[in-house]
């Protein structure tokens, strides 16, 4: 998903208020999966309702991942890594 969808549901402002929050809840395979099977199964309306259920942190975890955030991290991760290795 992008930065895009994530506005589409929740509206920028939100969007951006949860990206800054600092303790989200961890981002799991099982986070994803259980997100994408929601999206796949309910109306964007019912999924964006599901999501505004969720515990703040929660709902920031899933902010990141269906704006792309969280995929855009691990991939820095990896090239700092990398980096950090080619360095070492």
């Amino acid at each position: 998903m992008t930065r895009e969808t994530a506005d589409a549901f929740w509206g920028p402002d939100a969007v951006e208020h949860a990206l800054k929050y600092e303790e989200p809840d961890a981002i799991t395979d099982e986070l994803a999966r259980e997100i994408e099977r929601r999206a796949e199964k309910l109306p964007p309306g019912a999924f964006r309702a599901w999501t505004l259920t969720q515990p703040w942190p929660r709902f920031c975890a899933i902010v990141r991942i269906v704006s792309g955030e969280a995929f855009r991290e691990e991939l820095e991760d990896m090239a700092r890594k990398e980096r950090d290795d080619d360095d070492g």
